[in-house]
């Protein structure tokens, strides 16, 4: 119910402003990204891959539809393997997140940085495979594997810079993904950022 209640709020947080500003011709970009992101619940790190369109809504708003795809690589932390193991940690965790976003300019500067924050609802599809202790002496822990379909927060922080391709601008992006059962993933992703069509 709270997870419904959150999307419902942000989605009305993101018509508000495209309603507002429908007279305006809106700008498109095309953003590509790559990163490094961190599972913070599971104790695993991995790569991100990112796609983006932005909508241009007003001087220091626009509207972001954003796919992105995470997957682990290895586990940052030593933990007690189960006995099937064979001595190589078998956890990982992976997920496709459709992430619709509103985002505002913080800082604009006339030499073409800006710096913006951007929230929105997130969705997770997906799946983990993390260690379950055992809580019987002698014994050993498994492997718990779990689907992933939920509905998280997702919040960024990014820096803009132009480059020297008129028609393309530098980003980096700091994010995080959670849930009311706490903060699941960190992301910092490098990106390119495309205009598409006239301003």
């Amino acid at each position: 119910m709270k997870t419904t209640l959150l999307f419902l709020s942000l989605s009305f947080l993101i018509i508000i402003p495209l309603s507002s500003f429908g007279q305006e011709k809106p700008k498109l970009q095309y953003t590509v990204g790559f990163g490094s992101s961190i599972d913070g619940i599971n104790s695993l790190w991995g790569v991100n891959f990112s796609n983006e369109l932005n909508i241009k809504l007003g001087r220091r708003t626009s509207f972001n539809t954003g796919l992105q795809f995470y997957q682990s690589l290895g586990s940052y932390n030593e933990k007690t393997l189960p006995s099937e193991s064979n001595r190589q940690n078998r956890e990982q965790s992976s997920g496709i997140f459709i992430t619709p976003t509103l985002k505002y300019d913080l800082i604009q500067r006339p030499s073409g940085f800006n710096l913006a924050f951007a929230a929105g609802p997130s969705l997770q599809l997906g799946g983990e495979t993390y260690i379950v202790p055992s809580f019987f002496e002698g014994s050993s822990p498994i492997y718990f594997t779990n689907k992933l379909q939920r509905i998280g927060l997702f919040t960024e922080l990014e820096a803009e810079w132009n480059s020297k391709n008129p028609n393309r601008k530098n980003a980096a992006g700091i994010s995080a993904y959670g849930t009311k059962d706490g903060l699941w993933y960190v992301n910092a992703t490098y990106k390119l950022r495309f205009k598409l069509g006239k301003n």
